[in-house]
């Protein structure tokens, strides 16, 4: 068997036949896909229609965003009569889009206008006093926040001291208390009735430079759509139109600087969509906020200078990559940490004196999908003693709420269910992570079954096809609030499975029912492939998408997560001893040479226990909880074998049988051989049959184990003696069959063992251990 990483839950959908039939005669879609609309509540036509086909009309009229009337008018004189307006934005991608939306508006009209992007780690986030005052020296006379502001009462205030007016715009959660702004822009805002709630920092960016025109502002929507996608908003209501044509003119283009990107990234424009926005377009441009200044993310968008873009696009590379390594390290750093934990917490707290500040959400994110614990990283300045970072959640955690309840240890926090900051003293971080834990004791239940991984709907093999794929790509683009499907397949064939990738990390198989077949792909689950065995039923969870090669396309599933539900047996069978049999965990290793034993058992796992089976009466006692079994050395004895098994059920068997002694290939001495060496014996006296084994075997034109296992015989049914490696006959003995010698009838049972465990066919194997269950 094999466990879910995860945990796999159905979406309930309240749903009927009756409503599928109407859409089957109303539309021409398939039923795979219908089923999927009425799964996410469109379950009429022209629901499924006005969902699909949206225009122009999903773009609500900016005024009706509250105050936007009164900033307009402000912004207008300031321009009338050449204000210095500063634009203040954020350093990550919706803060960079936002503002240049703005100044590149503003400048459009007219303005004298200048931006700044405050840098992560000496100015923080959002307005604080001594920028503001920096402002007000150099003559600024307006202030226009975006994607920021709704917190910054100090320096808001401070700026009214001075008499320059300061205009918010924002999209984050809203404090109890709005600051004292000349205007506050925010879908949000307690006195307003936006119809909708969810735009970004570059959406409320975008609704002011409509306002400013008077009309729907087409030639912002690409910056538009990348702010949009890169903050995870929903991607509903007018961010979704906002998205659609935004990604429309992007592929059309005319800003030199991403142009320049494209071709960098490896972005094939005329294919660009949402997946390429959200992972190669907006992480560049988080990347610089990242590690240090924003600012030439604005000038990426905004700049006609191809020389000066040139070096912006290299360093953005430069930058990503720099991100990228600075991850891989820190996660390989906390991965260690992990490892080394006796056991596993519900929450994790780690910190790091060398870990990069600016990247600690992503590590986190990295460790939740590993560990499906909620995670959280900290950066340890020593020189203050203060401990900065991000945490990352599962579903069951709600984590802003877990650190609300140890409030008191924290000197700063901030967030909401699935992420939050914080900064805490370095001695109190004991405390907290004991604290978190004790909170989370509550939750552990859930904690325990994994991160949640919800499946939109269960297909099988045949209903996936270039058509169905096709009928998905009109639901885009997906993301937040639309999420791309998760479809998963039950209990289904594979077949070709295999490791791919330079370090065979990846994973490649394919599921096949009645002859139709689904490729596979399992980023980073090379090692999956490890307990998957050709035709065995399967449950796999993944999302799908197309695989062109060769101008050949087929559907492709990308794989999230595999069970099964079988017991599993796995054919590992070698003549030599392979690395990975002793890597098994929380398993039983079953010998039969106890100097096998001795050499070995030490060096396995110390979740599992090793057991030396000599007889049915020499089994000691393990714990319920080791369900593995792996067989090290071929069984001397199938009954002993089979006694065990009758005892103790597994969900996994891993065959190695190594061949320790081997007696199949020498087979049974004859009765002649038998007859020729007892007369040699019984006519000798004091033979050193210990000193001249090998000289003896090769005058006796017998195989030496073939002479070891004769003498013994001879010796069980006293024949002969031995003392001190010294031979000597017995002089008339008492007969008796050696055919009913233990010596004999062991050799025969260690043949019959070997024939199956070691030259049988697997299938033989596999239904003889399945048959001795209980």
């Amino acid at each position: 068997m094999l466990t879910a990483r995860m945990n796999w839950r159905i979406k309930e959908h309240p749903t009927s036949n009756g409503e599928l039939l109407t859409l089957q005669k109303q539309t021409e879609y398939s039923d795979a896909f219908l089923r999927l609309c009425l799964h996410r509540g469109l379950d009429t036509k022209e629901k499924i229609d006005a969902f699909l086909q949206q225009d122009e009309t999903s773009f609500h009229d900016p005024f009706l965003l509250y105050e936007m009337e009164k900033a307009i008018d402000r912004i207008k004189i300031a321009i009338e009569e050449g204000q210095a307006i500063k634009v203040f934005g954020d350093y990550d991608a919706d803060g960079i889009t936002s503002t240049a939306i703005l100044v590149e508006a503003l400048e459009s009209l007219g303005a004298n206008v200048s931006y700044y992007l405050p840098n992560r780690f000496s100015d923080g986030y959002g307005p604080n006093p001594r920028l503001f005052q920096t402002f007000i020296d150099e003559g600024t006379e307006l202030i226009l926040t975006c994607d920021n502001g709704v917190t910054g009462h100090e320096s808001i205030a401070l700026a009214n001291q001075h008499g320059i007016d300061v205009i918010v715009s924002d999209h984050h959660e809203i404090p109890e208390t709005l600051p004292d702004a000349y205007a506050v822009i925010h879908p949000k805002h307690p006195n307003g009735n936006y119809p909708f709630e969810d735009l970004s920092g570059a959406g409320v960016a975008l609704k002011i430079a409509g306002a400013l025109m008077e009309r729907i502002p087409y030639e912002w929507l690409d910056i538009a759509a990348i702010g949009t996608v890169a903050d995870l908003v929903s991607l509903t209501d007018e961010n979704r139109w906002i998205v659609q044509q935004g990604i429309l003119a992007l592929r059309q283009t005319e800003r030199l600087g991403l142009h320049l990107l494209f071709e960098k990234a490896s972005i094939q424009v005329d294919q660009l969509d949402e997946e390429s926005i959200g992972f190669i377009i907006g992480p560049r441009l988080n990347a610089l906020g990242r590690l240090g200044d924003a600012s030439p993310g604005v000038e990426l968008l905004l700049s006609f200078d191809e020389e000066r873009l040139e070096e912006v696009v290299a360093m953005i590379q430069t930058t990503n990559s720099k991100r990228q390594e600075i991850v891989a390290e820190i996660f390989e750093s906390a991965l260690k940490k992990v490892e080394a934990l006796e056991e596993l917490p519900l929450i994790l707290l780690l910190a790091e004196t060398n870990w990069h500040e600016g990247v600690l959400g992503i590590v986190a994110s990295r460790l939740v999908e590993h560990t499906g614990r909620p995670t959280i990283l900290l950066h340890l300045d020593e020189e203050t003693g203060i401990a900065k970072g991000s945490a990352r959640s599962i579903e069951s955690v709600h984590i802003y709420e877990a650190l609300s309840a140890s409030s008191d240890l924290l000197l700063k926090f901030g967030g909401h269910k699935m992420a939050a900051g914080m900064s805490v003293a370095k001695e109190q971080l004991d405390q907290l992570a004991h604290s978190l834990n004790e909170y989370a004791k509550l939750l552990q239940a859930d904690i325990e079954k994994g991160e949640t991984l919800y499946i939109d709907e269960i297909l099988s093999v045949e209903e996936v096809n270039l058509a169905f794929l096709e009928e998905l790509n009109l639901l885009k683009p997906f993301g937040t609030g639309n999420a791309k499907p998760v479809f998963g397949f039950r209990d289904t064939e594979v077949k070709n499975v295999r490791k791919i990738g330079a370090d065979q990390q990846h994973l490649k198989m394919i599921l096949q029912r009645n002859q139709e077949q689904l490729d596979v792909i399992g980023f980073n689950h090379g090692k999956l492939a490890n307990h998957l065995t050709e035709q065995q039923p399967v449950s796999a969870v993944g999302e799908l998408s197309v695989n062109t090669w060769k101008d050949i396309s087929k559907p492709q599933l990308f794989l999230k997560d595999l069970k099964v539900n079988q017991v599993q047996y796995f054919d590992l069978r070698s003549s030599k001893l392979a690395a990975d049999s002793l890597t098994k965990e929380a398993s039983v290793y079953l010998f039969f040479n106890r100097k096998f034993f001795e050499q070995t058992a030490n060096r396995i796992p110390s979740s599992s226990v090793a057991v030396l089976l000599e007889s049915d009466d020499s089994i000691p006692p393990f714990g319920d909880t080791l369900r593995n079994l792996v067989l090290m050395d071929c069984p001397t004895h199938l009954d002993d074998l089979a006694s065990f098994l009758a005892d103790h059920s597994f969900e996994n068997y891993y065959v190695y049988a190594y061949p320790i002694k081997p007696a199949t290939l020498e087979g049974m001495p004859t009765k002649e051989q038998i007859s020729h060496i007892y007369k040699y014996f019984y006519t000798r006296q004091n033979m050193d049959v210990r000193g001249k084994l090998d000289a003896l075997a090769k005058y006796l034109q017998i195989h030496k184990n073939l002479l070891i296992f004769i003498i013994s015989m001879f010796l069980e049914a006293k024949f002969v003696t031995i003392d001190n490696g010294v031979l000597n006959p017995v002089k008339n003995p008492q007969r008796i069959e050696l055919t009913e010698t233990e010596t004999y009838q062991q050799r025969i049972k260690n043949i019959k063992a070997e024939k199956l465990f070691i030259y049988g066919l697997f299938d033989e194997v596999k239904t003889w251990l399945s048959e001795q269950g209980n």
